[in-house]
């Protein structure tokens, strides 16, 4: 298994990891590896529950109908510019 060092934790971050796991029964290593699992859990979680909201709007918008060329024309180009506005946002 790979290793990973961490520098310059905040003594109050460390402090709470260690009062956390202790509290656990873990050692600091192993209640880090605990919280950030954890934490990438979380995220596959809400993502997961998106993903199942857009699922159920689109099943529930209506009747499919095809998009002309000039729509899929059109939001491409929202696209385009949404992402061009990103990354001259994201330089700054």
């Amino acid at each position: 298994m790979p290793d990973f060092t961490l520098k310059n934790i905040p003594k109050a971050l460390h402090a709470r990891l260690q009062a956390e796991a202790e509290r656990s029964s873990r050692s600091i290593n192993q209640e880090i590896l605990f919280r950030l699992q954890h934490s990438f859990d979380a995220d596959e979680a809400r993502l997961t529950a998106l993903h199942a909201k857009w699922v159920y709007e689109a099943l529930n918008s209506g009747a499919a109908k095809p998009l002309t060329d000039a729509e899929v024309d059109a939001a491409i180009e929202r696209g385009a510019t949404r992402a061009r506005y990103r990354k001259r946002t994201a330089r700054t």
